[in-house]
């Protein structure tokens, strides 16, 4: 019995139509299972067939070779009982009997060859004949041969008698039932896996169903992100607790990580856009700083200089040179304050120097100050008030002491020529100390409440009664606010009084 399986493939330089790009991972998936499924079954089937052709090639092989002997010893035994001792006149009277006597023990048909190959005997001599020539002459050189033909198996193997061979003996043995057998399962395993591949296709297509519409969801969510719009940080795009569902939460995570560069960025360039307009700003104020600090350096050295050619041309006048003498020192002093705020302006701007932070007793200190301003307010004309209550601070009394020095030295310069007056107060309020400063000096604009604490927007003021200031104290003023941490800025500016407030943290 011969039987084989060949499979054939030709390799595709092209790839599968199914695996073309507009081809949607839910028939991809699906259709790469069934051919994994199709290749298995197709294998295991293959396998188990050729499994079954050897194992019933091996039981026939067996019965046959067994028959066979059994027959071969028989005749043997017959050829040594008997008076004959011709093999061939043996074969000739005894064949056909052994021939029908054998036939009907292995239930088989039996024909019996002599040793130059004639038919000796037939247990169905009506049957058909087959032509069996060529595994004849194999048999009468000693050697087994069989052949299949339909439905049975022919076998012939040599008798071997004690001086020789005595000749050959022909089986022929019915394989419908293993070959019924065969197509049973071969139907059997074609039923199986048809069903098979038709189940795990359907199983696998509803599983991978699920699995793709997760991915949908994920890629949906990437491309929203693609698109500028970033999920919130606690959305929950899979509750799946594998791969997909750490991929979704990653996606949330990136997500929300790109939105706050995003913003980042958008500060960024708001703040960078803010500083490049404060810059130009600050460049236009600068160029307006140069000509009025060279205006308010230029006028003190002016008159010093009036007065000394004066003094060269007069110096015999006492009235002339105490006039001078009370000149020059004032505008020189006014020289090197205007000159000191702007080195210390500077410095502020440009250093963080350290605080010298201790307790102060508010009250106290304020109580100071006023002193401190008493006699110029009262040369001036000025009404001075001071209104506390006590409060502990924890800051720098120095930075304090000249914020509350320069504005009630402002308050005194930019008072009214009659009947001026400044009050000083503090409360308690919200966990913060709230420093007021009333005078009764001229109204400022309310657009311009920001402008006086600009250091090149002051200097040309001539807001002034006697004299002008350096037009640096209440910048200065400002930045050493912020260094303790408060605020300093105008609340109020009407016929009531111009009111500034200073606020620091308890």
């Amino acid at each position: 019995m011969k039987s084989s399986l060949s499979s054939h493939t030709s390799p595709d330089r092209k790839a599968p139509f199914f695996w073309s790009r507009g081809l949607s991972l839910r028939w991809k998936f699906p259709l790469l299972l069934a051919g994994l499924l199709l290749f298995t079954v197709g294998v295991l089937s293959t396998l188990v067939l050729i499994g079954i052709q050897s194992n019933q090639k091996n039981q026939i092989e067996t019965t046959l070779k067994r028959q066979s002997e059994i027959i071969g010893l028989t005749i043997r035994q017959e050829y040594l009982a008997g008076n004959q001792k011709d093999p061939q006149q043996f074969m000739k009277l005894r064949a056909t009997e052994l021939a029908g006597q054998l036939g009907i023990s292995s239930n088989m048909r039996i024909i019996l060859y002599d040793a130059t190959g004639q038919l000796s005997g037939d247990s169905l001599p009506v049957a058909p004949q087959v032509n069996v020539k060529q595994a004849l002459a194999y048999a009468l050189k000693g050697q087994i041969a069989y052949i299949t033909a339909g439905s049975s198996v022919i076998y012939l193997s040599p008798i071997q008698g004690p001086d020789g061979l005595l000749g050959v003996v022909q089986l022929h043995l019915s394989i419908a039932e293993q070959q019924a057998f065969y197509q049973d399962i071969v139907q059997l395993l074609l039923t199986i896996g048809v069903s098979v591949l038709i189940i795990s296709f359907v199983v696998g297509w509803l599983y991978i169903r699920k699995q793709i519409a997760d991915i949908h969801r994920l890629t949906q969510e990437t491309h929203s992100i693609s698109q500028g719009h970033y999920p919130l940080p606690h959305t929950v795009l899979s509750t799946r607790k594998d791969e997909l569902g750490q991929l979704g939460d990653d996606i949330v995570q990136m997500g929300h990580m790109i939105a706050q560069s995003v913003n980042d960025l958008e500060n960024e360039k708001q703040q960078l856009e803010q500083a490049i307009t404060k810059l130009t700003a600050l460049e236009q104020l600068q160029k307006a700083f140069i000509g009025n600090i060279s205006h308010e350096l230029k006028t003190p050295i002016t008159s010093i200089q009036a007065y000394a050619d004066l003094l060269n041309m007069y110096g015999d006048d006492p009235t002339l040179v105490h006039e001078a003498s009370e000149s020059i020192a004032k505008e020189t002093k006014r020289l090197i304050e205007l000159i000191e705020d702007s080195i210390r302006l500077s410095l502020l701007e440009k250093y963080d120097f350290e605080l010298q932070v201790t307790s102060v007793q508010l009250d106290e200190l304020l109580s100071d100050v006023a002193k401190r301003t008493h006699g110029k307010a009262s040369t001036s004309g000025i009404d001075l008030q001071v209104q506390t209550v006590a409060v502990t601070l924890t800051t720098d009394p120095k930075h304090l002491m000249h914020i509350l020095l320069n504005l009630l030295d402002n308050a005194v310069k930019y008072n009214r020529n009659d009947h001026g007056w400044i009050t000083l107060s503090n409360e308690l309020y919200d966990h913060k100390t709230i420093i007021r400063i009333i005078n009764s000096g001229a109204i400022i604009p309310e657009d311009q409440w920001d402008n006086v604490f600009e250091p090149y927007a002051t200097l040309s003021s001539d807001r002034a009664r006697t004299g002008s200031g350096t037009g640096l104290g209440l910048p200065l003023a400002r930045r050493l606010a912020e260094r303790l941490q408060g605020k300093l800025y105008i609340a109020q500016s009407n016929d009531s009084g111009t009111e500034f407030v200073l606020e620091l943290p308890v």
